[in-house]
Formats: structure tokens, sequence, C-alpha cells
């Protein structure tokens, strides 16, 4: 009875799993076609030679040319705009994590009242238009002369980030042991130690998780920067939907689409490659 039920076991097993095979196939062709698709069409449209544009019924532009490309970077802000934005973006990405260390370590390594109504109005900024937000900072911000100002865009940009990274550094500090903590502890580890070689690598997954987001929510802000910011200082996005307004440029629009999205892919790349899991198994490995 034994020996027959075995291959009747394989069998279901080979089911099940050419199923998740099937399905993780699927999956995967419904993100090609949901991510690539528009990623390909912007290429495309970035490309069209405005001597021979491309309209229905046409599957592909018949001649293609850079012509887009130089009309944005001779007729726009697009230098400047790149260089502000990869300026506040890094910036804004220290600030939040520094801001957001105390706060979320409390959050995260201590038991208080009220700490789950804390936790949701984080989360709240979020919920919010971000035209709304930035129409009501900028009276804020006007009254103390932080509008057309560097340091008013770091400081509007860095509210706008600081709930990604709160709340991921809040979960990273939270799924610390205590029992690895304890134990330093008791091995003689002073406070530097303890924060140097127990807490610190164990959170550097959400660290990493928390600036990634922190820089793209950056990068790709838009209310804030248009209300506080323009017309002083242009971003990528500023510029970009200059070209989504009521005389809509789609091939100008492509090739900035490009300019801010090619960064942020290879951002994700480089986030694949570092939060795996044997990055935070090894973690606590080293404990």
């Amino acid at each position: 009875m034994g020996n027959s039920q075995v291959p009747e076991y394989r069998i279901v097993q080979k089911r099940r799993k050419a199923f998740r095979s099937f399905f993780a196939m699927l999956l995967v062709f419904f993100l090609l076609i949901w991510i690539g698709l528009p990623v390909v069409m912007a290429v495309i449209w970035s490309l069209v030679n405005p001597d021979y544009p491309w309209s229905y019924p046409q599957l592909f532009p018949s001649h293609l040319s850079f012509a887009q490309w130089k009309y944005v970077f001779d007729y726009t802000d697009i230098v400047q705009a790149i260089i502000t934005s990869y300026s506040l973006a890094p910036i804004v990405t220290l600030l939040t994590f520094f801001l957001a260390l105390p706060t979320a370590y409390v959050l995260g390594r201590r038991e208080f009242s009220g700490k789950e109504a804390i936790k949701i109005l984080i989360l709240l900024p979020l919920l919010m238009p971000g035209m709304v937000t930035a129409l009501f900072l900028s009276r804020v911000f006007d009254f103390f002369g932080l509008t057309q100002n560097f340091v008013g865009l770091i400081l509007a940009h860095t509210l706008g980030a600081m709930p990604y990274m709160l709340r991921i550094l809040t979960t990273s500090f939270a799924a610390i042991p205590q029992d690895i903590i304890d134990a330093a502890e008791n091995l003689g580890a002073n406070q530097y130690q303890k924060y140097r070689k127990v807490i610190l690598p164990m959170i550097l997954p959400g660290l990493f998780a928390g600036s990634l987001f922190s820089f793209t929510t950056s990068l790709e802000e838009f209310g804030l920067t248009f209300v506080i910011g323009t017309p002083t200082f242009e971003t990528i996005p500023t510029i970009l939907y200059a070209f989504l307004g009521y005389h809509f440029i789609r091939t100008n629009a492509a090739v900035v689409s490009l300019i801010l999205m090619i960064p942020n892919i290879t951002l994700l790349f480089m986030a694949e490659r570092f939060l795996r899991t044997e990055y935070l198994s090894a973690a606590f490995g080293k404990m």
C-alpha cells in the first residue's frame, strides 16, 4: 500500500510544481506587459522623426532620429533641472534618515501608550493629495521666507519623504530580536558596540529600502516643487508636466520621462541585488 502511494504523491507534487511555474510565468508576462510596454513606447516616441510623424495605422515610426532629444536639451532647462533634482535627492535622503532615526528607534524598540496611533499618523500625509499639501505648506513657507528658496525645497521634499523612511526604519527596529541585544550586553558590549555591531547591521536592509523610497520620492516630487520652488527652481518633473498640459507634446514628454525613469529603474535593480533574503539572514547570522 505504501509503495502504491509514493508515485501518486510524486505526481501530485509535480502537478503543484508545474502549476506554480505556470503561475509565475503568467505573472512575469503580465508584469512585462504592464511595465515593459510603456517603457518601450516611451523609447519609440522619443525617437520619432518630427518630419515624419507617427500616427495610425502605422505600427512603427517610418523614420527615427534624435531630434526630440536635441529639442529638449536645446530649448528647455533640462540640464539645470537634472542638476537641481540630483542635488536635492541625496540631501533629502540623508536628512530624512537623520531625522527619522531616533523616532523610528523609539517606535520600534519602546512600548508606550499611543504608539499605534502615532504609527497611523505617520502615514496620514501619504493620503493627502500632493498639491493640497503643497498649497497649505506654501503659506507657512512664505511666512518664513522659504519659498523660491533651495533650503525651502529641501525641507518640503524632506516632509514628503519622511513617512516612508519612518515607517520602514520603525519596522526594521521592531524586527530585531531582544534576545540578541541581551546576549550582546551579557557579553560586555557597551552602548556604542551594541549599536554599531548589533543593531546597525540588522537595520541595513531597511535603511537601504527607506533611502531608496526617499530618493525616488524627492526625484519624482512635482506638487511641492511647483508651488514652492518654481520659477526660480525647476526639476525634471516640473519640465515633464510642462509637456503634459493643454498642448500635450507626447514626443518631448517621452524624452523627459526617460530621463526621469532610467535612474529609477537602475536604483530598483540595485535594490533587488541588495534587498535579498540572504542579506537579512546574514545580518542576523553575524550575531
